[in-house]
């Protein structure tokens, strides 16, 4: 069965996400595209999964994509397919690249700057050593890879106990979130929480 793919839709302020449904894991796969923040540098995608051609016209219009930002090395999706599409710089973290010949242009570290505007933010103990959130500290928001997927709606939980080596282990790590001062929790599985997102993050440790 073709994924269900869903139109690149605005969110938030400069904010928009797409979609494409897992059949398998019963939810979505989102990619976020950020117009430009900092005048040294231009749009940026988040875990992008596969676009349709329009969303990829969307993405166009609204100024190309130049930062391709990858939150751990399972969500590289189409990275390369946006690569050869725009040209764009594909970043990930130091600790997930383990060769020399996964995609990746550029490496950063917790606590680096990405695209003038994204706080790298390493979660410890998680399913992979580099796993990162992304922290906008501006707005507010944050966005995670594999950390905590939204499933139910409305709610967090982690990924099956099998993706982890520890999973108590996992569950702390997922505490330096709770450092963060963000509203907006925006997902790259499951759905995404507008608002009160770092509530939900709290109840789930509660």
């Amino acid at each position: 069965m073709t994924p269900r793919k869903i139109k690149v839709d605005k969110i938030l302020k400069d904010v928009y996400t797409w979609s494409v449904y897992s059949e398998e894991k019963k939810l979505n796969f989102n990619g976020h595209f950020i117009t430009s923040q900092h005048p040294l540098f231009g749009n940026v995608v988040i875990d992008p999964p596969q676009a349709s051609d329009s969303d990829l016209e969307q993405m166009e219009s609204l100024g190309f994509v130049q930062h391709i930002i990858i939150t751990n090395r399972d969500h590289i999706r189409w990275s390369e397919e946006f690569q050869q599409k725009f040209g764009a710089e594909i970043q990930m973290n130091t600790n997930d690249i383990t060769s020399n010949d996964m995609v990746n242009n550029r490496s950063f570290n917790h606590g680096d700057m990405i695209a003038g505007f994204l706080q790298a933010v390493v979660i410890p103990d998680n399913k992979s050593p580099g796993e990162t959130a992304l922290f906008w500290a501006d707005r507010k928001i944050l966005f995670l890879g594999d950390a905590l997927i939204g499933k139910p709606p409305g709610t967090v939980t982690l990924l099956p106990e099998e993706k982890y080596d520890d999973i108590l282990k996992a569950k702390a790590g997922i505490r330096i979130l709770q450092d963060l001062d963000f509203k907006h929790l925006l997902l790259g599985d499951g759905d995404s929480i507008l608002s009160k997102g770092k509530e939900v993050v709290s109840q789930y440790f509660n």
